[in-house]
This record gives structure tokens, C-alpha cells and sequence, in this order.
């Protein structure tokens, strides 16, 4: 008899299967986890092979929360790349063209609202992106949930350009822009699947002698192509130093949720930084839930260098799943809570940042939790970064269960920082837990662990630790 796919025995037999390679682990009870209003119990995930792991929660989902459940009925609003602001009426038939107008609306119902965001290219001359973005000024004072649907959702913090081929550096293609932060070439790839970036050169006519190079005069940005080909924005994305994809909350954080309607659609952030922070606490605790959300390519060169994903003062949970992080000028993964007097639960899960520290600067992480942050982290892949890629600060504490920590390059030996090649590491009183993680240094003299003064690394089910260990590591069970 042929076994059909979707036969109930066949069905029965994968799951079988599926969990008896699935490994759990309850919550240790010093994390202190805020179980009353979250309450994760457990946390697993399931070994998929070829280095691949599929982690969930037990206990707690945003993604069934009353919260989520009530924007999804609330005020129904749809936009799309080719609606208008002035016409459309914000239906699907009939949609607006930017967040901001949808934000309006939602706002005027006065109740918690979805967005749906049509898949397209929602460019900043088009007023896509929110608040710093052009056109992007409404802060939202519902509870919300971005909706992606039909496909990828892209935000890109650049224009559309006309390229000229320059009369004097013959090499070189230009166009009129100031504030270029970076310059990728969308048709090339590294190993991570990201663009690959153009070298920055010092002058224009190092640019004109250096192929796959540009340079910016903060006036006219100019491209030497790598293959001596006419350069068009589809060869030369320019991303600039401002934001596409932030939300300054001050006084009143809402529930906020960013999701997508089926997992072939998603969203791309690109050339900017994913960042929502208050200047004070909410007047309860809220929950900010994210997934399938990816922000590559975040290029600020100022002192302000920008994080991938980048959170502060948040009192109650922020929830990142499936997300990815690569190649930004800082962070990976940043979570801060400066006001200190409420709880910051953060949870990724199934989150990948990779190869961020670009530019060279200073302590550029894969994950990083700072003051009174309780993390948790889940089948998480954290790769190739520069200045110790789990790296927790202050009175953070973190559990991390199937996570993958590998090939931290340090910033000591490539931009004069203090920090050696380090997979894991803490500062001040920080504590981790690891169980059945993988960490795997650059090189026998990079350190797997490094517990600075007052902190504490626990680990369980870790036979084999690379690299060199020091401060205070013991086992738990």
C-alpha cells in the first residue's frame, strides 16, 4: 500500500520522530522570570540535522495573546507601494500608500488596529518607514500590529537615482546625495547571503583607481563598479544615516506587534536599524513581538553607531522570532532598559545575527543584554562578529538552550578595542546559563567563555567547550 504524505499513520510516525530528538529544559529558578504575566515554563527545541535547530516556548505565546487576538479584530487598515495617501480609502481594493496615513487612521478609531502592508518596496521618496522617515511623523496611541502579506515586505533606507557616468573620474558613475552611510551591490552575495558592500575609498580619485570602491564628498556619491559595467540602483544600493524603521515611543509605549500573514511573506529592513525606545516606562507592562523580520546593512558611521535590533526602556516583554540581524555597524542584538525600575523580558527565538561590527568600531556583539534585562534564548545562530558575540552587561541575566555561538573576531586586534575573540562572555554581575549549546571560538587562543569579575556562566549538558575559559563556570543541572 502506498503511504500517502497526509495518511494519519505517516503523520503520527514524523512527530514521533520529530520529538524523541526534541530536548527541554525548565526555566532555572535565579533567571527569575517574570512567569506571573509571561509565564514560560520550559523552553526546547528539535534537532532538524545538519547543524540546524528549530526551538520553541512552552507555557506563553504573544502570538495567542489577548493582546495580539485584539488587534487582529480591531480597526482593519491596508496599504501598499502603489496606493495613494490622497485617494485610496484603505481597503484592500483601495489601499493607502504609507504607514504614516494608516497610522492616522488607526489612531483615530481610538482601538487597537492591524495594518496590512501589501509586499513591495516601500522607498523613503515614497514616504515609506516610520517616524524618522520621510513623511513618517505619527506615533502610534493604539494597540498595533503590522501585517505583511503576499510575499516580502522591504524597507530600504535609500532613494531611486538616475546615474551619470562622471566626465572627470572616468571610472566612476555618480549621483547627487549627502548623508550616504554605505554603498552594497544587491547582485553579488557573501557566504551569509548578504550584499556585498563597496570598499570605501578616501578621495574621489582613489574610488576612480580602486574597482568596487565609492566615495562620498557629502554632495555627489561616487561608485567604481566591480565589473566596469554602467552602475543603476539595481547594482548600487545607497543607504543613508537616517532611520527607516523606528519608533521613539516617549511617555506611552502600546502593545506592538510586526508579523506576517503566512511564512512565505516576511519583512526586510535594509540599510537601517529596527529600533523602539521610550523615554519613560508605560503606565503597565506591554509586550512588543516581532517575526520574520530581518535588518541588514544598518549603516550609520557616526558616533552613533546603529544596532540591527536596538530596544530600550521597555517595561514588560519583547519577543523577537525568526529574526535576523547581518552585517550592522554595531549590534546584532541590543537590549537596554536605562530606567532600570521595571523588568525587560526579552526573548529571540530562532533569531541568527551574524558578521556585524562593519566599521570597525568598538565591543560589536551578536547578542548583548545591558541592565535589568531577563533574557531568553532559543536555538539562536550567532556568528563571525566582532568583540564577543554573547556578550551580557550590568545585572543582566540570560538563558540560552541550543544556541550556536561561533568565530567572534574581537575588536582587540582589528579596531584597538579590549575585547579578545570571545564566544561568550560577562561584565559586572552578569549571569548566564548555557544548555547544550554550541561554542566554538575562532582559534585555539580565542576564549569560549571569559566571566569578567562578579559574574557567573553555568553550564549543562556541555561536554566540550573550545577555546580558553576563564572566571566562574560551573555546572547546573
Amino acid at each position: 500500500m502506498m503511504l500517502l504524505i497526509d495518511d494519519p499513520d505517516f503523520i503520527a510516525v514524523q512527530e514521533a520522530t520529530r520529538y524523541a530528538r526534541a530536548s527541554e529544559v525548565a526555566l532555572p529558578s535565579a533567571l527569575g522570570w517574570g512567569t506571573g504575566l509571561y509565564p514560560i515554563t520550559k523552553v526546547g527545541y528539535c534537532d532538524l540535522g545538519a547543524g540546524t535547530r528549530q526551538g520553541y516556548a512552552a507555557g506563553y505565546s504573544p502570538w495567542t495573546s489577548a493582546e495580539y487576538l485584539a488587534c487582529r479584530a480591531g480597526t482593519q487598515v491596508y496599504i501598499s507601494a502603489t496606493g495613494s495617501d490622497s485617494s485610496g480609502a484603505g481597503t484592500i481594493g483601495s489601499p493607502y500608500l504609507t504607514a504614516n496615513k494608516a497610522i492616522q487612521v488607526a489612531n483615530a478609531a481610538g482601538q487597537p488596529a492591524t495594518i496590512w502592508f501589501a509586499a513591495g518596496t516601500y522607498t523613503r521618496s515614497a514616504g515609506g518607514g516610520f517616524i524618522n522617515a520621510p513623511g513618517a511623523t505619527t506615533l502610534p496611541t493604539v494597540p498595533l500590529c503590522l501585517m505583511a502579506y503576499n510575499g516580502i515586505v522591504k524597507f530600504g533606507c535609500n532613494d531611486t537615482y538616475t546615474w551619470t557616468a562622471d566626465a572627470t573620474y572616468t571610472n566612476t558613475y555618480k549621483i547627487t546625495r549627502s548623508s550616504a552611510g554605505s554603498v552594497y551591490n544587491p547582485f553579488l552575495r557573501d557566504r551569509f547571503g548578504n550584499a556585498v558592500m563597496y570598499t570605501k575609498a578616501a578621495s574621489a580619485a582613489a574610488c576612480n583607481a580602486r574597482p568596487g570602491s565609492w566615495y562620498t564628498d557629502n554632495v555627489t556619491v561616487y561608485v567604481n563598479p566591480f565589473d566596469g559595467a554602467a552602475v543603476t540602483d539595481a547594482t548600487a544600493s545607497v543607504y543613508l544615516t537616517s532611520d527607516t524603521f523606528a519608533i521613539n515611543w516617549g511617555t506611552a509605549p502600546q502593545h506592538f506587534f510586526v508579523d506576517s500573514n503566512d511564512e512565505a511573506s516576511a519583512w526586510d529592513i535594509m540599510g537601517s536599524r529596527v529600533k523602539m525606545f521610550g523615554t519613560a516606562y508605560a503606565a503597565s507592562p506591554k509586550i512588543l513581538a516581532m517575526r520574520r523580520v530581518s535588518a541588514r546593512y544598518a549603516s550609520s558611521t557616526s558616533s552613533d553607531y546603529w544596532n540591527g535590533f536596538g530596544f530600550d526602556n521597555w517595561w514588560g516583554l519583547i519577543w523577537l522570532e525568526g529574526c535576523y540581524a547581518g552585517r550592522a555597524s554595531a549590534d546584532c542584538f541590543n537590549f537596554h532598559n536605562t530606567l532600570g525600575t521595571q523588568p525587560l523580558y526579552a526573548v529571540t527565538l530562532n533569531c541568527r545575527g551574524v558578521d556585524c561590527g562593519v566599521f570597525g568600531s568598538g565591543s560589536n556583539n551578536g547578542l548583548t543584554l545591558h541592565e535589568n534585562v531577563i533574557g531568553i534564548d532559543v536555538a539562536g545562530r550567532y556568528e563571525y562578529n566582532q568583540g564577543g558575540t554573547l556578550r551580557n552587561i550590568n545585572t543582566s541575566k540570560m538563558l540560552a538552550h541550543g544556541s550556536t555561538f561561533m568565530s567572534d573576531r574581537g575588536d582587540l586586534y582589528l579596531s584597538g578595542g579590549t575585547v579578545p575573540p570571545t564566544e561568550v562572555g560577562t561584565l559586572n554581575t552578569a549571569q548566564i546559563w548555557l544548555s547544550e549549546c554550541v561554542v566554538s571560538p575562532s582559534g585555539p587562543t580565542s576564549y569560549g567563555i571569559n566571566v569578567g569579575t562578579g559574574g557567573a556562566v553555568y553550564v549543562r549538558n556541555m561536554p566540550t567547550l573550545g577555546g580558553r575559559i576563564f572566571g566562574s563556570v560551573s555546572t547546573w543541572l
